[in-house]
């Protein structure tokens, strides 16, 4: 055992270091000690020559370098790189000089090959400034060589002694400590003596001699203190003339001192930049610091305290102040950033700016903006609900259903112009508008006669639009006329075209004027919906969404950007609950529970035909329809740009489905009700007015008319139903046609088979079924009319003598396409009124019972 103890060791001992260790180790050695290690071996002085021990000295000294001799060139290979980049030393590889070494260690390892030119560099440097180092042992600062040699060029010694510095720093004596605080003590003198002179130069306006001392500053230590002390110095930080508090004076809306001091601080921020490129080096980026300080401790404090008194005075204010905010704050990122500026920012930087400045305020704007936009929602429902009611005059305040369709059209083409127009132009077009509830106060102006049009009304717009409220007044009281001479128009003339002259001769050109017309001429369908109502939410809610857009534009990041783009969903959402939930929906709900509390009353005298509630119902689908277009031009043209609109997760897709699907569910709910209403009201005239004589008459006058509870019905049907075109979808209104026609059929045969019907009667039995017939397939329901069609069939078994020929017409079923049961065709046989007499022969063979 003791025998093999010494060789185990000896193999030990023979092992050497890797490469990769020893040049760690001779990295951390002082340069005197390094010189002393490169005369051990051969193998020692090619690892002390290697470029990755001198490219950190090279690194250390040119770490504060600004621009002299030993910056880095271009690396060429050296001498002691081969053709095939092996490391060679007298034409023999290094792994022939290093006893053991199977590979050569540069090729093993990922580093840049040594080529020796990184020590040549540095010796370069080291001859140069080591007369200087050394002559910094036990001197004064104002004695030294350096002073003596580059006095009189301050950014030649500022050069220098950045770089003694450096060498200071990789310890090229033993006593580097001594000499170091020699160096320290140098650069401080030299950087109290310049900083000096550039402050009177700066005094002085010297802008020569600011450039000197700038850049010796510059190089010496990169000029920290001499930007911060330019920066400091400007007026801008401690004399500012203008006042937060100087806004809001003249008027509420009195932003012009904010906007003189944005003004200021741009001009003075060019001034500077023109400055700042003839005294200090682009690459110090001395402009990006001053702006950086005049945003952050300038305009930052006057925004902060502007924001704080316009909030005071109202959130309106301070939502408006916020809006002017960023656009003149982006303006002022613009002119930075313009590139005819000789010390501009890049655009990133400059929105970095932007972002800094913005940031402290963001978060409270956005829940500001969406607060406001719920208040304004609630604010405007609540003003319509507590509206005092003024129920329009049924027999002469309804529109014909072509004026109606053509007035729809006005308004959503006059919609869409004023929607393109800029906000501001636009942003009193609603509150111009007269409100709907105002017509009580105008009729009972005029049924008075002895106002004045120049006085006010009880809630006058304070606007210079009131020429326009009074002409809205005078279109209101010709709007019967208007709509009746409407109808005998051409649809290629509107009649809004005869509407429009003014007393002062305006245009009919503006897009706020026509909007107001139509506004006008469907106030008469406004009695449970508002499209003033939807029209001011709309108006109110684009003026939030382009306050919001400004924001989203500038594109800010991460948190922010989310936030801001979630608020711009949210206030749209807002929008759709407030016109669905709050507002479409209530009021059809009333409207149904008007159409369930309708008694029908049979009326004499009068022929229109109109259920006041199913027309109220039928308006208020009219007026649904038109906010929907309204809501539907508004996300088109406003929100989409903003918004993937076949994204149907996103929030705003799901939220617009959803107030889609409530105004059907409104609509399929009320017309439900409406059903029942018009067939009650017809049941009623077929009940009330159809006579005994119609269909049995006792003399021998022969009249082909239908008789007057056919007209009767049919024109009550007929005018209710004709008032839907328009108001809903295709689909829609044939479920709505399909189902009136059903269920009329179901109430016209049960009438029929209370009636006596003779010979001579059922001739006029034949018109009223035909008449019937011809209006049923004008709703075009492929599904109903067969009905009628085979209603027409069956009505000649009331002509026929033989009673054969009428038990063979009630067999043939394909008369009636199938539609009639045998058992139906003999309770309309037994209306005859010689049924008791026929009856045997028709029914022979009909009621046989087999028994299987």
């Amino acid at each position: 055992m003791t025998l093999n103890s010494p060789p185990t060791i000896q193999s030990k001992l023979n092992k050497v270091l890797p490469p990769n260790v020893l040049l760690r180790i001779f990295r951390l050695l002082p340069l005197c000690t390094l010189a002393n290690v490169s005369l051990v071996s051969r193998r020692f002085k090619v690892l002390a020559y290697d470029d990755e021990i001198w490219d950190d000295k090279l690194d250390i000294m040119e770490r504060h370098e600004s621009g002299t001799v030993t910056k880095s060139q271009s690396k060429d290979i050296g001498s002691l790189i081969g053709k095939e980049h092996e490391v060679v030393i007298n034409d023999r590889p290094l792994n022939e000089l290093i006893r053991g070494l199977k590979m050569d260690p540069y090729n093993s390892r990922a580093r840049a090959r040594s080529t020796g030119e990184a020590r040549e560099r540095f010796k370069q440097v080291y001859l140069q400034l080591i007369p200087y180092y050394v002559d910094l042992r036990n001197r004064h600062s104002k004695e030294s060589k350096i002073l003596c040699d580059f006095g009189t060029t301050p950014v030649e010694c500022g050069k220098t002694l950045n770089l003694l510095v450096g060498l200071g720093q990789v310890h090229v004596v033993e006593d580097w400590k001594e000499i170091n605080e020699g160096v320290d003590a140098l650069c401080q003198y030299f950087e109290s003596a310049s900083l000096h002179e550039f402050q009177v130069a700066y005094d002085s306006h010297n802008v020569d001699d600011m450039k000197t001392y700038a850049y010796s500053l510059v190089a010496l230590n990169g000029g920290s203190i001499c930007t911060q002390t330019f920066i400091q110095k400007h007026q801008i930080f401690y004399d500012n003339p203008f006042k937060p508090e100087d806004n809001f004076v003249a008027h509420e809306n009195d932003l012009e001192p904010f906007t003189k001091f944005i003004r200021a601080v741009s001009e003075e921020l060019q001034q500077q930049a023109h400055i700042v490129s003839q005294v200090f080096p682009a690459k110090v980026q001395v402009f990006y610091t001053f702006a950086d300080r005049v945003f952050e401790d300038v305009i930052s404090d006057y925004l902060g305290q502007l924001m704080g008194i316009a909030h005071n005075k109202g959130i309106k204010l301070y939502l408006h102040t916020t809006s002017l905010s960023l656009s003149l704050m982006a303006s002022l990122v613009d002119t930075i950033t313009d590139p005819s500026l000789p010390s501009r920012l890049d655009k990133d930087r400059g929105t970095n700016l932007l972002f800094k400045l913005l940031l402290p305020f963001l978060d409270d704007y956005l829940f500001e903006e969406q607060g406001y936009v719920n208040q304004v929602c609630e604010d405007g429902i609540d003003k319509w609900n507590k509206r005092p009611n003024a129920q329009q005059d049924e027999d002469n305040k309804r529109l014909t259903n072509q004026s109606r369709e053509t007035i729809k059209r006005n308004y959503i083409s006059a919609f869409k112009k004023v929607l393109a127009l800029p906000v501001d132009l636009v942003s009193s077009a609603a509150t111009t508008i007269a409100s709907p509830f105002q017509r009580s106060a105008i009729k009972s102006q005029n049924e008075n006669g002895k106002q004045d049009d120049a006085t006010p009304q009880s809630t006058p717009p304070s606007t210079p639009r009131s020429s326009l409220t009074n002409l809205r007044k005078i279109k209101t009281e010709s709007l019967t006329s208007q709509s009746s001479a409407s109808s005998v128009k051409s649809p290629s003339t509107p009649t809004v075209s005869s509407s429009r002259a003014s007393s002062d001769g305006a245009s009919i050109n503006d897009p706020t004027d026509v909007l107001e017309t139509a506004q006008t001429q469907l106030d008469m369908m406004q009695d449970l919906l508002s499209l003033e109502l939807a029209l001011q939410l709309i108006h109110l809610n684009k003026d939030s969404e382009k306050r919001v857009q400004r924001f989203i534009s500038i594109g800010f990041p991460g948190r922010m950007k989310h936030d801001i783009q979630t608020t711009y969903e949210q206030i749209f959402i807002r929008l759709l609950k407030a016109l669905g939930s709050q507002h479409i929906k209530p009021g059809f709900e009333r409207a149904s529970s008007e159409l369930l509390r309708y008694k029908p009353v049979l009326e004499s005298g009068s022929n229109s035909g109109d259920l006041p509630p199913l027309t109220d119902f039928f308006e208020l689908v009219h007026v649904a329809d038109v906010i929907q277009q309204m809501v539907q031009l508004y996300y088109d043209e406003e929100m989409t740009p903003f918004i993937d609109k076949h994204d149907f997760m996103n929030d705003v897709n799901k939220e617009k489905k959803a107030f889609e699907r409530t105004l059907d569910d409104c609509v399929a709910t009320g017309m439900d009700y409406g059903i029942q209403v018009l067939l009650s009201q017809v049941e009623l005239i077929l009940t009330g007015e159809q006579l005994s004589s119609d269909y049995n008459p006792q003399d021998d006058t022969l009249d082909l008319k239908p008789t007057k509870a056919c007209l009767d019905v049919i024109q009550c049907l007929k005018s209710n139903t004709s008032m839907l075109h328009g108001a809903a979808e295709k689909t829609t209104m044939d479920l709505f046609f399909s189902e009136v026609g059903r269920r009329f059929f179901e109430i016209l045969s049960k009438h029929l088979k209370t009636q006596t019907v003779n010979e001579q009667g059922g001739i006029r039995y034949i018109c009223d079924v035909n008449a019937y017939y011809e209006f049923v397939a004008s709703l075009r329901q492929k599904t109903v009319t067969p009905y009628f069609s085979a209603l027409k069939s069956l009505s000649n078994l009331y002509i026929i003598d033989s009673a054969p020929d009428i038990k063979n017409v009630i067999h043939d079923l394909e008369r009636y396409h199938g539609l009639m049961r045998i058992e139906d065709l003999l309770e309309f046989a037994s209306c005859r009124s010689d049924w008791p007499l026929i009856r045997k022969v028709v029914q022979k063979d009909m009621t046989d019972c087999i028994i299987m």
